[in-house]
């Protein structure tokens, strides 16, 4: 394959009616310069496509990525999930249990409180016909004794209006100078006991 500089440098026998020497080159010149300008665009373009294809690679390399990625976003979504499940199948279980117990403990504190009511009621009705059988010897007793005669009634005395006493004068006693004699006091006497009779 011809190149630019080929072209440019290609030499032709001279011959008797032939071309132009000028025309010839200068049309050799034009296919050069084309040439030139088609080398150019198609390096610009090998260019541009070694460009893309590291572009292709890189984007293949960022699909690998992403779909490892997805994948292990999916398992680790996955655990999660079954993780969840798991929990949530012990919180009820252990949910249930604990009602269970509950449960069972609040019908035996039910029956409890059914035995205790039952033997409240029980001791209630026995003292209850314990007081009615006391209430019936009482009045079997009380119709046996014999009928009293009344009593007569004393007769009311009236209290005699009080003659109105005049208020005592007061007595003034001499004032006594304090000499600092000591009056000794006599012992408390015992006192006089007194038989049934004076009492």
């Amino acid at each position: 394959m011809l190149t630019s500089n080929e072209i440019r440098t290609v030499s032709f026998d001279k011959a008797m009616r032939g071309y132009r020497c000028e025309d010839v080159d200068a049309f050799l010149r034009q296919i050069a310069d084309q040439m030139d300008q088609q080398n150019a665009k198609c390096a610009e373009m090998e260019k541009n496509l070694y460009v893309l294809a590291q572009k292709i690679e890189q984007y293949r390399a960022d699909e690998d990525t992403l779909k490892s990625a997805l994948i292990n976003a999916q398992r680790l979504g996955e655990n999660v999930i079954h993780e969840a499940k798991q929990k949530a199948d012990s919180i009820l279980r252990d949910a249930a249990l604990k009602a269970e117990s509950l449960d069972e403990q609040l019908k035996a504190k039910i029956v409890e409180q059914q035995t205790e009511l039952e033997r409240v009621q029980n001791e209630v009705a026995h003292f209850k016909a314990s007081v009615l059988s006391l209430y019936k010897i009482h009045i079997e007793s009380l119709s046996t004794l014999p009928d009293s005669e009344p009593e007569e009634e004393a007769p009311v005395v009236e209290p005699e209006e009080t003659a109105q006493q005049e208020p005592e004068e007061e007595i003034e006693l001499p004032a006594v100078e304090d000499e600092g004699i000591d009056i000794e006091l006599p012992e408390d006497d015992p006192q006089p006991e007194f038989s049934q009779e004076q009492q």
